[in-house]
């Protein structure tokens, strides 16, 4: 097969992995990263289709590059739009100038126009290493389909500089450009499968988080919670966290307004625990931590602390300030012991709680002999304090 069929076909592949992408796009209008994907790729095949492969032609010139590095800063937008920033900015625009630029510059500077054409292909390549580097910086393991598209740019961008800096040198002129070509049929085709991949692996992911989190709160769920353990979560104690009266608040503010006080909860708690502690929510208005804390007496500071985080700074919703009081339930986990048995001797203190009038914090060894009597704990606060309302001043 000779190079002028090659580049004719290097030329489809692009085109039609463009069209792949363009398709895919229309077929779901919510991924617009793969309109820049697809338009890059397809500058590619025109650019491939109007510039004949060969080393002294204008493929290989400034103003080549320039239309190649065009084709680039589509597929690096992408890239950014799929990192939810701005996929293209001021600085983008101006990189396919850069070969050129650079070409007449030196050029200019050392009369040597050969070296000025030399100095835009390492100006094009330091630009395509860049994008290689910001395509690394947020990789999702060593052969994830994101690291797989750096890969098959690197490869590409290794191959431009092969053929074009050792031709003559290592392999001959045809030589050189049968192996770019070939190259850049294998590159476009892996890079296509790799960006497309990616969309996959993240709707998966997206749905794993939907699946293990709560979608009122953002906190884990039960499935979140028995995944976590599943993956050897370190649980010690656990928190059963109640919101005190909260159906009066749903009935006087209605479900929307319940629903802001139990968002604004759930953030209070996530930012009192630490970062292994895990935060979940059983339904309702009824939370469990499940703290790596391991001893009764941080756990129960732990608790208090929760209490203490709703009690003196209410919810804010629609204009007014919403008070509540909670109380919790505190257990340890005994050794390895079965986290449902756990968690109901947690709900027994929770309900003891209850009865002793609300908004306190009791453990599961509340009134057994040698423990003290928490009804004697001058920071257990005794008053029932029923939800309120009043207008922020």
């Amino acid at each position: 097969m000779d190079n002028a069929t090659l580049h004719f076909t290097d030329a489809l592949v692009n085109l039609a992995c463009g069209l792949t992408c363009m398709s895919l796009w229309l077929n779901q209008r919510k991924d617009a990263c793969l309109t820049y994907w697809g338009g890059g790729l397809l500058l590619y095949g025109l650019v491939n289709s109007l510039f004949p492969f060969a080393p002294s032609t204008p493929l290989w010139s400034s103003a080549g590059l320039s239309c190649l590095k065009a084709a680039d800063i589509l597929l690096w937008a992408g890239f950014r739009l799929f990192d939810g920033k701005r996929p293209i900015n001021r600085r983008l625009t101006t990189l396919p100038l850069v070969p050129i630029s650079t070409c007449f510059v030196v050029g200019e500077l050392t009369g040597d126009w050969a070296l000025g054409e030399r100095g835009a292909l390492l100006a094009y390549c330091a630009i395509a290493f860049a994008q290689v580097v910001y395509v690394f910086r947020r990789r999702l393991g060593v052969f994830g389909p994101r690291s797989i598209s750096a890969y098959a740019v690197t490869l590409n961008v290794a191959a431009v500089l092969a053929v074009s800096l050792f031709q003559g040198i290592w392999f001959t002129a045809v030589v050189g450009d049968s192996l770019f070509l070939l190259t850049d049929h294998v590159v476009t085709i892996v890079f296509t499968l790799a960006v497309i991949a990616m969309l996959g692996e993240r709707d998966y992911r997206t749905v794993l988080r939907t699946a293990h989190r709560d979608l009122l709160t953002g906190v884990l769920n039960r499935s979140g919670l028995a995944d976590a353990m599943t993956k050897g979560a370190n649980v010690r104690s656990l928190l059963l966290v109640d919101l005190d009266n909260f159906k009066l608040v749903n009935d006087r503010f209605g479900h929307d307004g319940g629903d802001e006080v139990l968002r604004d909860f759930a953030g209070r708690m996530t930012r009192a625990v630490a970062a292994d502690d895990l935060v979940v929510r059983l339904g309702g208005e009824e939370f469990l931590i499940a703290s790596s804390r391991p001893s009764l007496g941080e756990a129960t500071a732990l608790a208090d602390t929760i209490r203490r985080a709703a009690k003196e700074r209410p919810s804010v919703v629609g204009g007014k300030l919403i008070a509540f009081t909670t109380s919790v339930g505190v257990a340890m986990r005994v050794g390895q012991e079965d986290l449902d048995c756990a968690i109901k001797r947690a709900d027994m203190a929770l309900y003891r709680a209850k009865e002793e009038g609300r908004d306190r914090v009791i453990d599961d060894n509340f009134g057994k002999p040698g423990r003290k009597d928490d009804r004697k704990d001058a920071n257990v606060i005794r008053l029932q304090t029923l939800v309120r309302a009043k207008p922020v001043a």
